[in-house]
């Protein structure tokens, strides 16, 4: 059982409540978190990065809002970074390093902290956090205490492709023997879309209009299988790469629906209440293993704690509390989600989250960066960043220095150990010691992507 907090510790917490609750506003806030799959940082139009990505609806979130030009995610693969994402805290501390690694089913969700201040939750799309560890003869183990329905969602409709567990139908009936394992045909992007849709609706309807809600939109696209959705892929160009098209589809299916969720906000009056955080869980993976999407001009893909890897498409919008039309060009990260949804909730300063509540630093109340340092540690590699200056560990002995100012900076000819060595030292050094605080405490493991390095020329090919 999850610890609670007791009368006590509430009369202690409560004064603190009182100086944050300053940061949340009269009315508690609806919040939408819109997560794409294996996303990468050039496949958004308002990065302005490819003549051939169409996402007019996630541009118009830009402009209405702030899009973050360096915003990061806490892994460079699925499982570890939604963890972090979906929790506050960097992963690693309760033992999530890499995909298939179970994640505690004590460790407190974001949707289980907002369901303690009146939130309706719900999640729409991958789940992904429910592994009972290895797979055992070919197959995934799944843990049924890390269902989401057990991780603080009310309602649900959790899955990839066509098969999904459910709380409720498309049609928003409910299910009186949730949660029903359920298969439907279609595009997964419309599926997903759907199910979020009806889970608005019954938010406006009745006394659902009474309390606000989370809604987790989380879409497994472009991520592979490949596919290839009417009427997107009809707006693609026919020349290009088959994987190119498949992802050039996904996105603009994606697009698609945010446009229609804020639609839908929209028509409910619920649009001047509601928060929307849109961001990639990783970068996207290139090669054979490639879904389409791009990460140019960044170097690296998924699978490295480059910026390739960990930098990602960002934005938030709030219609009359966030000013829009900004670019923010100071380091986030996806913890700073919950910590800022916790602020507005009115929730007590939780010491234990690792990010920042952003609303202060994006409506004028606060100057300084977010983030002074920030950490990354996945499988063989290591990473810490004080903007300009980042420091990548490969294994457990290799440290490479860059100035990732440019985005193109982690070229292994703008290595920089050599010139700024007390910076290196000294990066080294809080790299350590963060390592040591977590589950496995301790460097990374031997490397094993030692290829994935050269072949996006971050060490030269010699």
């Amino acid at each position: 059982m999850k610890s609670t907090i007791t009368l006590f510790a509430a009369l202690l917490l409560a004064p603190l409540a009182t100086l944050h609750a300053a940061d949340a506003p009269a009315k508690k806030p609806n919040i939408i978190v819109i997560l794409t799959d294996d996303h990468g940082w050039a496949d958004l139009g308002a990065n302005g990065v490819d003549q051939h990505i169409r996402t007019p609806n996630v541009d118009q979130l830009a402009r209405d809002g702030v899009r973050f030009s360096r915003g990061y995610v806490t892994a460079p693969q699925c499982t570890p970074s939604r963890a972090g994402l979906i929790t506050g805290r960097y992963q690693n501390r309760f033992g999530v390093e890499q995909n298939f690694d179970p994640m505690r089913s004590d460790v407190v969700t974001l949707p289980e902290r907002l369901k303690s201040s009146g939130y309706v939750t719900g999640i729409s799309g991958k789940w992904h956090l429910d592994s009972g560890g290895p797979k055992k003869d070919g197959e995934k183990v799944f843990d049924p205490n890390l269902a989401p329905h057990r991780q603080g969602f009310d309602e649900y409709f959790t899955g990839g492709m066509q098969d999904y567990s459910a709380s409720h139908a498309l049609d928003g009936t409910p299910f009186p023997d949730a949660p029903r394992e359920i298969s439907k045909k279609g595009c997964r992007v419309v599926l997903q879309t759907e199910w979020a849709l009806q889970f608005l609706k019954r938010r406006a309807a009745g006394t659902g209009k009474e309390k606000p809600f989370f809604l987790y939109l989380a879409y497994m696209a472009p991520h592979t299988p490949l596919e290839f959705p009417k009427p997107w892929i009809e707006q693609v160009p026919a020349d290009l790469p088959r994987e190119r098209r498949s992802a050039l589809a996904l996105i603009a299916a994606i697009d698609d629906g945010v446009g229609r969720v804020r639609q839908q906000l929209k028509e409910t009056g619920q649009a001047e209440n509601t928060l929307i955080f849109f961001l990639g869980d990783n970068g996207a993976p290139l090669g054979r293993k490639g879904d389409g999407s791009l990460n140019l001009p960044l170097l690296g893909q998924k699978g490295m704690v480059s910026e390739g890897g960990i930098r990602v498409p960002f934005l938030a919008a709030w219609p009359g509390r966030i000013p829009g039309g900004q670019v923010f060009e100071h380091p986030v990260i996806s913890l700073d989600i919950a910590a800022t949804s916790v602020a507005l909730a009115g929730q007590p300063n939780a010491p234990e989250l690792d990010g920042v509540n952003l609303l202060p630093h994006l409506t004028g109340g606060k100057k300084e960066p977010p983030h002074e340092t920030l950490y990354w540690r996945w499988v063989d590699q290591a990473s810490i960043q004080e903007y300009p200056y980042k420091l990548i560990q490969l294994g457990r002995d290799k440290t490479l220095l860059f100035d990732i100012t440019r985005p193109e900076g982690e070229h292994h000819t703008r290595e920089l150990s050599a010139q700024h060595p007390e910076i290196a030292k000294r990066l080294r050094a809080k790299l350590e010691t963060w390592q040591a605080t977590l589950t496995r405490p301790g460097p990374p493991g031997r490397l094993q992507r030692l290829g994935h390095f050269t072949g996006a020329e971050i060490l030269p090919n010699n």
